[in-house]
């Protein structure tokens, strides 16, 4: 997946809150019980304990989800270990039809790494496990005991808000550049500081953003991030024409007279090309612009005065 992809995937995907969690059965995890007993828990449950409910319904999912990656850590195992043993049978057919009586060493060395790469395999699962079954751990503790479960629900809220206001500033940064029109590959960098934001947002705030946390700035802040992304692109284009009109320019200047009318046509097509690209690029750009700019004032609406879009 692009990072612009991931961009729409911040707003269409995360922020559509079909909540699959809560009407998947299909596996009934041993951790079920703990669910009710956090939905039943409190006698005098009003409308506010809502996203409480969604957010255990959301942990109960992502149970089901560490049940089957367990399932799945060994899988590097049994490739390696089948890899392994197909080194070992070729090496035992060569040494076995040979009277050389020894290893060469590329043989060896062949021997070597299958041992090394199982060996990794095998501490890559182990590591994997206890991840999993840490995480089981955690999410089981906060199922059982609603209050810790509320404080959670609430700190992931906040969380992905300040972590929204980083990516917004991230956004803005190269929204500057874009507006001074002063690097492309500065643009570039900027855009890629963007892309590791993004992947830590939907990675990290995944049940945050199905359940609609700060949804009025999410979504503002992946329309600009989109925008910006597709800017990027046409940039792109117009380096690369810029590059094509020099380069049959100099060819122009270089021709001889019975050939200089065919570079002459191969200009004026690059120069074409060009223009089109500075078309696209300066629409792209000022629908980038204007959209960073409604996310800012979004973002100073909502954020509250305990919280300040970052400069």
């Amino acid at each position: 997946m692009g990072m612009a992809d991931a961009c729409e995937t911040l707003k269409v995907i995360d922020y559509g809150f079909g909540t699959p969690l809560l009407e998947d059965n299909l596996m009934a995890p041993r951790w079920a019980p703990l669910l009710a007993l956090v939905l039943s828990a409190t006698p005098g449950a009003t409308e506010e304990s809502a996203d409480d409910r969604a957010f255990a319904a959301a942990l109960q999912g992502r149970l089901r989800t560490l049940a089957l990656e367990r399932q799945n850590c060994g899988h590097g195992v049994y490739v390696a270990n089948d890899n392994a043993a197909e080194t070992l049978d070729k090496v035992e057919r060569r040494y076995n039809s040979s009277n050389r009586g020894d290893l060469t060493t590329r043989e060896r060395g062949q021997l070597r790494r299958a041992q090394e790469n199982l060996t990794s395999a095998i501490e890559d699962a182990a590591a994997c496990e206890k991840r999993t079954d840490a995480e089981r751990v955690t999410i089981t503790a906060l199922l059982s005991n609603p209050a810790q479960l509320h404080l959670e629900s609430e700190r992931l809220r906040n969380a992905l808000g300040e972590e929204l206001l980083a990516l917004l500033a991230d956004v803005r940064a190269a929204s500057a550049v874009l507006s001074a029109q002063s690097s492309y590959d500065e643009f570039g960098l900027k855009m890629d500081a963007v892309g590791k934001r993004l992947q830590i947002v939907r990675y990290k705030y995944e049940i945050a953003l199905r359940r609609g946390d700060h949804k009025a700035l999410g979504a503002p802040i992946s329309d600009a991030c989109s925008a910006l992304y597709a800017a990027l692109g046409e940039w792109k284009q117009v380096q690369i024409t810029s590059k094509e009109v020099a380069s049959t320019r100099a060819a122009v200047a270089r021709a001889a007279a019975w050939e200089a009318e065919f570079f002459q046509r191969q200009w004026r097509a690059a120069q074409l090309k060009q223009a089109d690209a500075q078309r696209r690029f300066a629409e792209r750009r000022g629908t980038a612009l204007a959209l960073v700019q409604g996310a800012t004032r979004v973002a100073e609406a909502t954020a509250g005065p305990a919280v300040t879009v970052r400069k």
